[in-house]
């Protein structure tokens, strides 16, 4: 049981440090692209941008803590 717990504070862990580089990177106003399913490069607009940054601020609140 110990070790399952430690695994999900280690997951906890992680996700908030991807969660913390993903939001520098979508709060530094920097162009941000994606690969569609098609493979072809996608550029994110306000609106995504603005999507990305609440679901990437949701995940640090949850697990940053």
């Amino acid at each position: 049981k110990k070790a399952e717990e430690g695994k999900t504070v280690q997951a906890k862990a992680d996700n908030c440090a991807l969660a913390k580089k993903g939001l520098a990177t979508v709060q530094s106003g920097i162009r941000i692209s994606t690969i569609n399913a098609k493979g072809e490069r996608e550029y994110m607009d306000d609106n995504a941008r603005t999507a990305e940054n609440k679901r990437l601020q949701a995940i640090a609140d949850s697990d940053c803590k």
